[in-house]
This record gives structure tokens, sequence and C-alpha cells, in this order.
């Protein structure tokens, strides 16, 4: 079946085109907490449906034919005959279920809508992984408790008695202190102060002045610096703050309970594909023209993107294509109907 190969081929491509259907993109989601289900979700790849990419670009042919060991063209038949199978099914039941995709179906407009397998997750890296139980952390929070206000009424005062022995007590303080000085005095600049050394200063003598000669300053080397490599952490296990869903900005702690052992990977093989030929539509010197330019055709049902910058242009392009079979195809129905000057580029 042709949602086999969607399938696969949505682990390892952002935007799979289904020639005359539409196409379906993967977009990341990074983990999040449900509050409602008091889980935790792991970050993952989401799936829409775009019916404006109706045009082929050569890698779901590209992909059926591998896998089937047929023909290019042949394989490009059998699409055709598929998507003809899903409209009639559509227009007679009103809906189409496409196994470990997603339904596609009619909404009350006539409009091709669609609504994805939540159940998928077409992130690699999170391969294995499911949704787990949140427990909320309480913080212990210190609180005072207020000590009894003492009462104003302490019984009668008692008269102060010790006035004047604190007066006395002062006056004595104060002579002691001055007889100190006076004899501290005396000793330091006495007769035998010449002869005595204290601490290794002479707090009363003159200073001498010494010359200033300032430091040799230290060349130091430092390390060349290199720009930090980024090395995933996503975590699984034990305590985390991450975002609430519905709430912009808020984090909360969560408890994502012991470590789990990653299953082995069961995963399909796919032959990754890489686009060789390039319709070129234009080129431009300022990049806001060029996103543009891939917006307008985009709208029109291209699958236009940015290839490069090349001698100060930005190149775009109506498509890439693996085949130089299906990319001269598609130059030519570009220069008959919309792009004369369209031209082909191979890198």
């Amino acid at each position: 079946m042709l949602e086999k190969e969607i399938h696969e081929l949505l682990y390892h491509h952002d935007c799979v085109i289904v020639p005359d259907l539409g196409g379906f993109l993967t977009h990341y989601r990074p983990a999040r907490i449900d509050e409602a289900q008091r889980s935790v979700h792991p970050p993952s790849k989401d799936v829409s449906f775009n019916r404006n990419l109706v045009r082929s670009d050569g890698l779901l042919t590209d992909h059926v034919a591998r896998r089937r060991a047929i023909g290019f063209d042949e394989a490009g038949r059998r699409i055709t005959r598929q998507v003809d199978e899903w409209r009639k099914d559509l227009e007679r039941k009103g809906r189409l279920e496409l196994a470990r995709i997603g339904t596609l179906y009619h909404d009350g407009s006539r409009e091709l809508q669609f609504e994805p397998d939540r159940r998928m997750n077409y992130l690699r890296d999170a391969y294995g992984l499911r949704p787990v139980a949140a427990t909320p952390l309480l913080r212990n929070t210190l609180q005072r408790t207020p000590s009894p206000a003492r009462g104003l009424d302490q019984g009668p005062l008692k008269a102060d008695t010790s006035s004047t022995s604190r007066t006395w007590v002062r006056a004595a303080a104060a002579g002691a202190l001055l007889l100190a000085l006076g004899a501290t005095y005396w000793v330091m600049s006495g007769p035998g102060r010449a002869r005595s050394v204290w601490s290794g200063m002479d707090l009363f003598g003159p200073m001498e002045q010494e010359d200033y000669r300032p430091r040799a300053e230290e060349v130091i080397a430092l390390a060349e610096e290199r720009p930090a490599e980024w090395m995933p952490n996503e975590q699984v296990h034990g305590v985390r703050e991450l975002p609430v869903i519905g709430r912009e900005g808020a984090l909360s702690p969560v408890d994502l309970g012991p470590e789990v052992a990653t299953p082995e990977s069961t995963a399909v093989a796919v032959s990754v594909v890489r686009d060789k030929y390039h319709v070129i539509g234009g080129c431009f010197s300022m990049k806001e023209n060029a996103d543009r330019f891939i917006l307008h055709l985009i709208a029109q049902g291209f699958p236009a993107h940015l290839v490069d910058e090349h001698g100060g242009l930005f190149r775009v392009a109506y498509g890439s294509y693996p085949q130089r079979t299906a990319a001269l195809e598609a130059l030519q129905a570009v220069r008959r109907e919309h792009a004369p000057e369209a031209w082909l580029l191979v890198r």
C-alpha cells in the first residue's frame, strides 16, 4: 500500500508530496506537560497536510520504484491509480483513513481537511519514548509563626537607684584610659627607644620614601576559543522542569520516575534520497526578495525552496529532484506554463 511508503519517508523527510493529492509535512514539537492528564509527553514530530502541494517532486515516485523494484515511470502510474482510488473513497464515504498517518475528510465547505494520527511520533531521536505520569513536587516553604506580643502592662516601674554608681564607674574607666595612654607615650618617646624594636615598625620615627618601581607586565597567553559543540541532553527520567501546555513561559517541576531501558530499535531501514537536480526559477541579491518569491511559488502549489547562495545571489528552485528524467520533465512544464527563463542546476 502507498501509505506504507509515505510512512517510511516521513521519518527522514520534512515534506512528502503525493501527486494530485497534497503534501504531508512534519513539525518538531518539544517535550511538554499535560496538566489535565497529569502526564509528560516526549519531544515529537507532528504531521500536517497541505492540499496545495500537488506537483510531484520525484521523492515518493523514486522511493516506490526502489521498494517495489520497478521502473520510475511505472511507479508514477501506480501512484496515480492509488490516488484515483483514494479520491473515489473520499467522494463515496466522505473520509479516508491512511494507516499510521491520519484521516482525510471533507468539511462543510467541501474543503479537504486532515486529522493526524496522534499515536505516531516521527522524531527518530525519540523512538520508543512514551508519555509518563507526572507527579507534582510539593515545595517545603518556611513559615514564621509570630511570637506573642509582650504586654504593655509589666507591673509598676521601679525607681532607678543605680544611676549614681554608674556615673562613678564611667569616671574611673576614663581615668584609667588616660593613664594608659600617657604611659604608652612615655615608653615610645623615652631615651631607651632607639635601642628597642617594636614588632619591626617605628611608629613615631621619620618615614623613608621608597622608590616606586612598576612591576613588569606579565603576558598571559589565552587559549584559543573554540565554538561550543551542541550535545543533546534529552533526559526522560528524574526531576525536570518542563513547559506547561496553555501557559506560555510557565515551568513546572515533575518527577519522571527512574530511567527506562531503551528498547531495541525495529525501525525499517530506508535509503535517503539526495536531490541532485534543481529547477531554478530566480536568483536574488536580497534574501527578503527570495523568501517572498518562495512563498509565491508555494501558494501556486510548487515545493519551492532556497537552494543556496552563490556569487552573492540567493538561488530559488521551483522544486528539486533525485533523478534527471523527472527534473527535465518538471523543467519543461515550468518553462511552458510559468517561467520560460527557468534553468536546471546540477549539484
